[in-house]
C-alpha cells in the first residue's frame, strides 16, 4: 500500500488536495493511505512512499525538495506548479512528476497511474548466467549493468550481482525491453529512471550514473521515447 503525504503551506490548499486524492484513490483504485505532513508537526520522509509538494512560493519548494531528499535520496516528490514559470523552473529538479495546479484533478491522477507502474513490478523475468548457472531476475528489479576491468556486475534494487556475459552480450539480450546504453560501462533500465540531465542521470534510489557526450543525444531521444510510450507525460 502507497503511503502519500501532503506538505502544503496553506490548510485549505491542503483540504482540497487531499479531497482529490481521496476522489482518485475510489475512481482509480489507488491502494493508499493519504496523510497531511503539516510543516508545524514533526514528520519524516521515510513515513512515505511519495510526497506531494505544494508550496506557491517557488524557491520554497525547491529548497524543502532538496531536504527531503538529503534524508530520503529515493523519495517520489510530486511537485505541484502554480504558475508556467513554475513548470519550466522544475525540469531542472529530478521531481517524480510536476503537476499543473489549473489542470490538478488530470495530472495527479496521470502521477498515481505512474507511482503504481513503478509499485508493481512486472512477471517478465530475464536470464543472466552466474556461475556456470541460470539466474532469472524480474526486469523491473534491475537498475543497470555495469562494466568495470572486464568484470560486469548486475545491480538489482537490492543485490549487486556478477554475471559472466560481457556488456555486449547483454546489450543485444536486452534489445527493445527498455534499456539503454549511456556510456561503455553502464547499461541502464529506464524504468529506473527519474531524472535525466546532460553529462548524468538520476536512478529512483537516488543513485547518479555518467552519460558520455557522445551517447547523450541517442539516449535522451530513447528515453523521450520511453516514457510517451508508457503515457508518462
Amino acid at each position: 500500500m502507497l503511503s502519500v503525504g501532503i506538505l502544503c503551506g496553506q490548510d485549505e490548499e491542503a483540504k482540497k488536495i487531499r479531497h482529490i486524492l481521496e476522489l482518485l484513490a475510489v475512481r482509480e483504485r489507488f491502494d493508499c493511505q493519504i496523510y497531511r505532513a503539516a510543516s508545524d508537526e514533526p514528520y519524516s520522509p521515510k513515513d512515505f512512499s511519495c510526497l506531494v509538494l505544494a508550496y506557491r512560493d517557488q524557491n520554497t519548494a525547491f529548497a524543502c525538495a532538496e531536504g527531503l531528499w538529503q534524508e530520503k535520496p529515493s523519495l517520489h516528490i510530486i511537485y505541484i506548479a502554480y504558475q508556467t514559470e513554475d513548470i519550466f523552473s522544475a525540469l531542472r529538479m529530478p521531481f517524480f512528476h510536476t503537476v499543473r495546479y489549473f489542470d490538478l484533478e488530470q495530472d495527479l491522477a496521470a502521477a498515481f497511474r505512474k507511482i503504481t507502474r513503478i509499485k508493481s513490478p512486472g512477471s517478465e523475468k530475464i536470464g543472466f548466467i552466474r556461475n556456470g548457472k541460470m539466474l532469472l531476475v524480474a526486469k523491473k528489479e534491475i537498475l543497470y549493468l555495469e562494466s568495470e576491468h572486464h568484470e560486469i556486475r548486475l545491480h538489482l534494487e537490492t543485490e549487486i550481482f556478477p554475471v559472466s556475459e560481457t556488456l555486449t552480450q547483454c546489450e543485444k539480450k536486452l534489445k527493445g525491453k527498455g534499456f539503454v546504453r549511456t556510456d561503455r560501462s553502464f547499461l541502464v533500465n529506464m524504468y529506473a529512471i527519474r531524472c535525466l540531465e546532460r553529462e548524468q542521470l538520476l536512478l529512483n534510489n537516488g543513485e547518479r550514473l555518467y552519460v558520455s557526450r557522445r551517447r547523450y543525444p541517442e539516449v535522451k531521444l530513447m528515453f523521450e521515447n520511453y516514457i510517451r510510450h508508457l503515457d508518462f507525460i
